[in-house]
Formats: structure tokens, C-alpha cells, sequence
């Protein structure tokens, strides 16, 4: 389980970011990996009379150590994002080494709002507003997967709260 939680909560809905959050990144690493073999499979082995391999193998291996380096991170940033929905409160937890939790009570929750553009429909993701109580902004849940139905379990979650249930009867992760 992504979070601690609290005695008596009940998990409802555990997500991470739909994988097109990290797809990019991953690739243009490869777009890179293929660019820099191609480079150094085009560069002569001898320049001026000098055995240019070494500098070859050594171009080479520090471009795919930076390009590995960079998709490992963004990889792993997208892993550790998690949103998590309960029957108390929806609980962000982001971070690789140094881990964040942020947590928005259901009884705190002011307006929610679903924003589908048409690449995220295409997808089946959304990004979801949260805007809560005492708090400057809004939180934005970016690019979930299948948003309209974690939408429709956090509405129902904050209806129950507020009539006095705690969520939805029925509720899995």
C-alpha cells in the first residue's frame, strides 16, 4: 500500500500517473541511445593517424550512462507518484529518495472539477482538481488513468462522508 493509513480507513481506489506521463522521456532516451550509436558508428576509428576508439567506447559509454542516468529518474518519479483515494481522505505520495505526502481531507473538499482535453480522452486519462478548504490553490491529481471512474468514486466517497457513512458500501482497491 502506497500510504499509512489511519485505524478504521478504508482504502477505496489506489493510482498512479497514466504511463503517458513518462513515455516521452523514454522515447527521446531511446531517440538519443540510437543518435549516439549511429555518431559513433559514423566517426572514423583513426584521426589523424591516432587510434580513435577509445575516445569512440568513452563518447559512447558516457552518453548512455547519462541517457540511462535520466530515464532511470524519470521513470522512477512516475513509479513513486501515487494517488490514493479513501473513505477519509485523498492521500498524494510522490518522491524517489525523499518521499511527500500530502493528504486532503474529504470534509475539506470545496470543488472537484474533471479536465479531459481530447489526447487525454484518446487515452482514457484526466487531470482532476481538487480544491479544498484552507488551502491556496488547487491540487491538481495529473493524467489519471480511467479519470472519469475515480471521479465518479470520489464524489460518491465525499456524498458519503457527508451524509455520515464514511464512502461507498462497496468499495475494493
Amino acid at each position: 500500500m502506497a500510504a499509512q493509513l489511519m485505524p478504521g480507513e478504508r482504502a477505496i481506489v489506489l493510482t498512479r500517473q497514466h504511463w503517458s506521463v513518462v513515455a516521452p522521456q523514454l522515447v527521446a532516451s531511446a531517440v538519443v541511445v540510437a543518435a549516439v550509436l549511429v555518431a559513433v558508428a559514423l566517426l572514423p576509428s583513426r584521426i589523424a593517424s591516432v587510434d580513435a576508439n577509445p575516445i569512440r567506447a568513452a563518447v559512447a559509454a558516457i552518453a548512455l550512462v547519462f541517457v540511462l542516468w535520466y530515464a532511470g529518474t524519470q521513470y522512477l518519479r512516475w513509479r513513486f507518484r501515487t494517488y490514493l483515494l479513501t473513505d477519509r481522505r485523498v492521500v498524494v505520495e510522490s518522491g524517489v529518495l525523499s518521499r511527500s505526502v500530502e493528504s486532503i481531507a474529504l470534509d475539506r473538499i470545496q470543488n472537484t472539477v474533471i479536465r479531459r482535453p481530447l489526447g487525454d480522452r484518446v487515452i482514457g486519462a484526466g487531470d482532476i482538481e481538487i480544491e479544498s478548504a484552507g488551502r491556496d490553490g488547487v491540487e491538481v491529481l495529473h493524467r489519471i488513468p480511467n479519470a472519469p471512474s475515480f471521479y465518479t468514486e470520489l464524489l460518491s466517497t465525499i456524498e458519503g462522508w457527508r451524509r455520515g457513512g464514511g464512502g461507498p458500501p462497496t468499495a475494493g482497491c
